[in-house]
């Protein structure tokens, strides 16, 4: 009688175990054809949409393809003008900004007349000991506009023209130099030649522009300055 009692919950609580069991595979077998059927429908839904799509990427390809190749020939030209270095432009315009007023200048002093020679090329410097009489001549008619007195003008701009090239030339004060010189063509500008910005004072504001911001070059003796300095 004992034992029988004593089994009766046993065979109750396995059963009622096995019943909770079943229930849950009847609850997850009734969730899983609904899950399956949102599956299947939205990829019937999605299957034109990514049709459309592979549709379109496969249309655009060649697009790209025209587009990757002209941005790879501007890529590569851009690369080769970069193996120019800014040192050897630099150097070219600082030559050219040089000569131009160092010409110039050399036709308003009078000095000792030092030749030099190298190979074929034969030039003489004049010093500035003396500013030539026809320069103060010139200032005192032709250049009475300019805001500063005519005899100092022309002492100033006699020796600004000898000593402001050399610098260039050496690339020692580099953009003091560049600012001078941007100042005596923009008084050559409005006060002497204002017929001649199109033709010659912009290209010249130009080129002192440039090595006003991005200095003389690696080749200059304002670099080797900094070097040694940050060393």
């Amino acid at each position: 009688m004992t034992d029988s009692i004593a089994t009766t919950p046993r065979h109750v609580e396995n059963g009622s175990g096995e019943g909770t069991v079943s229930r849950l595979s009847d609850r997850l077998a009734t969730i899983a054809p609904s899950t399956t059927k949102f599956s299947s429908s939205s990829g019937a839904q999605s299957s034109p949409a990514a049709a459309a799509a592979a549709a379109d990427t496969g249309a655009a390809i060649p697009a790209r393809r025209s587009r990757s190749i002209i941005g790879l020939t501007i890529d590569s030209f851009v690369a080769a003008c970069s193996f120019i270095p800014y040192a050897l432009v630099a150097l070219v315009l600082r030559l050219a900004m040089a000569r131009l007023f160092f010409l110039d200048g050399q036709t308003r002093i009078d000095g000792p007349q030092v030749p030099l020679n190298v190979h074929d090329f034969n030039f003489s410097v004049v010093l500035p000991l003396h500013v030539k009489a026809e320069t103060f001549a010139a200032f005192l008619t032709q250049y009475t506009a300019l805001p500063v007195q005519p005899v100092l003008a022309a002492y100033l701009v006699s020796y600004a023209e000898f000593i402001l090239p050399i610098c260039l030339v050496l690339g020692l004060g580099t953009r003091f130099a560049a600012l001078g010189l941007l100042i005596m063509t923009a008084l050559i500008q409005v006060y002497v030649m204002p017929e001649a910005l199109w033709t010659a004072h912009i290209y010249w504001a130009s080129i002192l522009l440039v090595l006003l911001s991005r200095g003389p070059g690696q080749i200059s003796i304002d670099h080797i300055i900094r070097f040694i300095a940050r060393r």
